[in-house]
């Protein structure tokens, strides 16, 4: 059974917890949001062995201080980094530029990420998406036509993008920003059997459930952290303004069908979106089927 199946649920908003690993929800907020947004593949959630933990496709994961791991790996929890349960709201907080210790730890995370880089187990996800190779997750994929090209995503997400796809054109008929934008696009990317930049943790690209949109010409705008902080140090100054970022009309219509933005993480990253409606689900957030 689809792991997108019907997902309309509305959990009170949690506490904010940073992508630094501080003030992240609790295992039994993570695990039950997990379990509201993909019904029929994630069974149930309970407290057992002395942990939060989810029944997916027969097998039990634990919540590991937020590591995600099967029972076979909880003995090696320490050598696993924790994966991301990043913060996310509606509206883009007003821009602050970070100052002492904030911006301290934004400086460092470049090369700490490349003097350390962070590995997440993969079993979790692999398992969801049913997709442990490269093989395997080539065989989920299914071609679909979106904003004007064609590219292969997983089968469990392709009718959320089709009817993202058309609720944008019909955007673009009212509002000539988003047509503009629309033609401005260079490229999309999909799927990359890959890991995250700097780290050895896989990407959410592997699983075909994440988009790439990057324009023509970004004109001296940034839009990847990483890629901004090769050349400035101080990437995490620069401000909304002197960023790229798509329509805001094109962003409410992804995160309806579950796709986070990029844009809105504290490493910026404004040309991705990805499905995780678990997200959505810890911020209240309602995501509706196609």
């Amino acid at each position: 059974m689809s792991p997108v199946k019907i997902f309309v649920f509305s959990l009170a908003v949690f506490r904010v917890f940073s992508a630094f690993g501080q003030d992240r929800p609790g295992p039994e907020q993570v695990m039950k949001a997990f379990v509201s947004a993909y019904p029929g593949v994630i069974e149930r959630a309970e407290y057992r062995n002395g942990d939060w933990a989810v029944l997916m496709r027969g097998k039990w994961f634990y919540h590991a201080d937020g590591r995600l791991l099967p029972e076979e790996h909880r003995s090696q929890a320490d050598s696993w980094a924790r994966q991301s349960f990043y913060s996310y709201f509606p509206d883009l907080p007003p821009w602050k530029e970070p100052e002492g210790e904030q911006a301290e730890r934004l400086k460092n995370v470049l090369a700490n990420r490349r003097a350390n880089p962070p590995k997440r187990d993969p079993e979790f996800y692999d398992t969801l998406w049913q997709a442990h190779t490269r093989n395997e997750a080539a065989a989920n994929l299914v071609q679909i036509s979106f904003l004007g090209r064609s590219f292969g995503v997983h089968r469990d997400i392709s009718e959320r993008l089709k009817k993202i796809d058309a609720l944008i054109a019909e955007e673009a008929k009212a509002d000539p920003s988003v047509r503009q934008w629309i033609d401005s696009i260079g490229s999309i990317g999909a799927w990359n059997w890959r890991n995250v930049a700097a780290t050895v943790s896989r990407s959410y690209h592997s699983y075909a459930v994440a988009l790439d949109i990057l324009p023509k010409a970004l004109g001296g705008l940034a839009t990847y952290w990483q890629w901004t902080g090769d050349s400035n140090p101080e990437w995490y100054k620069v401000p909304y303004s002197g960023r790229w970022h798509p329509p805001l009309s094109v962003i409410r219509i992804f995160e309806r069908y579950g796709f986070c933005w990029g844009g809105k993480w504290p490493l910026f990253d404004t040309m991705h979106f990805e499905y995780r409606p678990e997200i959505m689900a810890l911020y209240g957030m309602k995501v509706i089927d196609p």
